[in-house]
């Protein structure tokens, strides 16, 4: 049957999110390269790192044993506020062990800030992977490491804590070339 007035068929609904992908990825996956070539740039990389991946971990967990309301489930149907405070509450806690263990010239009220702020926009990172795979109906963004949603979803999260930490770097940091 042919698709309703003025809506377009599904292959042209999911057609936008597949053409966007290569952009997004390389766009955001970009900054941990542009992050690596700013003065100590290694650090900043860990940096962006060590938030992402606490905040996964610390979302996962506390999702796990605490979570009881939904975040959005529509797009990801397992994700609960829970756990996402829980995530950012790790985030922020290895934004915090950064700054005394591995960059000391990162202020501590900036540490916070940015753990927060990248933290948020990691979960938003995965999210907006979830609502991807979603619109091409897919389950897992590949097959390389099974049973993990594929590599997209070991990533989905630095792109949006890397480019976060790259803009405080240049920006609010003063890290230049």
């Amino acid at each position: 049957s042919a698709p309703a007035r003025g809506r377009p068929s599904a292959p042209a609904r999911q057609r936008p999110s597949a053409d966007a992908g290569p952009v997004w990825i390389g766009g955001l996956l970009g900054s941990v390269g542009h992050l690596h070539r700013l003065p100590h740039g290694g650090t900043w990389v860990l940096l962006s790192m060590w938030i992402a991946w606490s905040s996964d971990t610390g979302a996962y967990f506390a999702g796990r044993y605490f979570g009881k309301h939904k975040l959005a489930p529509r797009v990801s149907p397992s994700k609960t506020i829970e756990g996402s405070i829980g995530g950012l509450c790790a985030g922020l806690t290895g934004g915090v062990a950064a700054h005394f263990g591995f960059m000391p010239d990162l202020p501590l009220v900036d540490a916070i800030v940015l753990s927060l702020v990248a933290g948020a926009l990691g979960q938003a990172g995965d999210l907006v992977e979830s609502l991807i795979k979603r619109g091409a109906q897919v389950k897992d963004s590949g097959s390389i490491l099974p049973g993990h949603g594929g590599l997209l979803d070991r990533v989905d999260a630095l792109m949006f804590t890397a480019s976060t930490c790259l803009g405080y770097a240049l920006y609010v940091h003063g890290s230049v070339h």
